[in-house]
């Protein structure tokens, strides 16, 4: 389907803005104008992850937290998990059903068991970009663990999560590269990057590698679902790094640092 009133309507979103055009919740409000159907699923998609958090918090009696970006309302969550009424998508209807019955798919700690089960479910969708971000991304991600998993002496295979080749390779290689540089561009740079001690700056460059791959995704898509996306893909990454430069912005990644210190054991010339 065709968006160009839509697109043509949205403010250029720049890598480097300082200031947001538009903030994530008013491209919903607005997309919700224009996009219906399937094609307003697949925006959905990509916030998920927020409703995985939620669902991971209240199966562990903890409180939801308020302000994230949701598909899914928390009183619907809470009523899926207490009776299972197959309003969520298949993956998380499975997961809560695996978790209360103490037996997940795969061996792993729940939070890479759901997210594993999220990306096999982007994988299936029908949207070739969205295959084909979803890969990419948990690429990246998996490349990112592995990388730290070596690093702090972690057990790679548990760590690295998906059943495509490039987990494959992550978990049983052994050489710096996994083998992987020749095959995958990003390989190197993302390497290369893990060896920057600011960890602000290596979280950007990540997020650049991102960018990049949006870029060259829809380089020919102009007023399609595909650009659609693109547009909102970005305008997280720009509105994640807005807040990041406020005060609580910056204590929740002081937190995410902390927390990602902690689950890898750093030595005490890291903390």
């Amino acid at each position: 389907m065709n968006y160009v009133a839509f697109i043509a309507g949205l403010p250029e979103i720049m890598w480097d803005e300082r200031k947001l055009p538009l903030t994530l919740s008013d491209f919903r409000e607005q997309a919700k104008i224009y996009i219906k159907g399937k094609d307003a699923k697949l925006l959905d998609l990509f916030f998920l992850p927020n409703d995985n958090l939620q669902v991971l918090r209240l199966l562990n009696k903890q409180e939801a937290l308020p302000d994230l970006q949701t598909v899914y309302s928390v009183k619907l969550l809470e009523e899926e998990i207490q009776e299972p009424t197959g309003k969520l998508p298949t993956y998380l209807s499975q997961f809560i059903f695996d978790f209360k019955n103490e037996r997940l798919k795969y061996d792993t700690v729940p939070e890479n068991v759901l997210s594993w089960m999220y990306y096999d479910y982007m994988l299936g969708v029908g949207n070739k970009l969205v295959r084909r971000y979803a890969e990419f991304s948990m690429n990246l991600k998996n490349l990112v663990t592995a990388l730290n998993s070596r690093k702090y002496d972690r057990d790679v295979r548990r760590e690295v999560i998906g059943g495509n080749d490039f987990a494959a390779i992550l978990r049983t290689a052994t050489s710096k590269d996994f083998g992987l540089v020749g095959e995958y561009a990003y390989v190197d740079k993302v390497i290369a990057l893990m060896k920057e001690d600011n960890l602000v700056e290596r979280e950007k460059g990540i997020d650049l590698l991102i960018w990049d791959f949006l870029d060259e995704e829809v380089v020919f898509e102009y007023f399609s679902i595909e650009r659609v996306i693109s547009i909102m893909l970005k305008l997280m990454i720009v509105e994640r790094w807005s807040k990041m430069s406020t005060d609580t912005g910056r204590k929740v990644f002081m937190e995410m640092i902390q927390k990602f210190r902690e689950s890898f054991q750093f030595d005490e010339q890291f903390k």
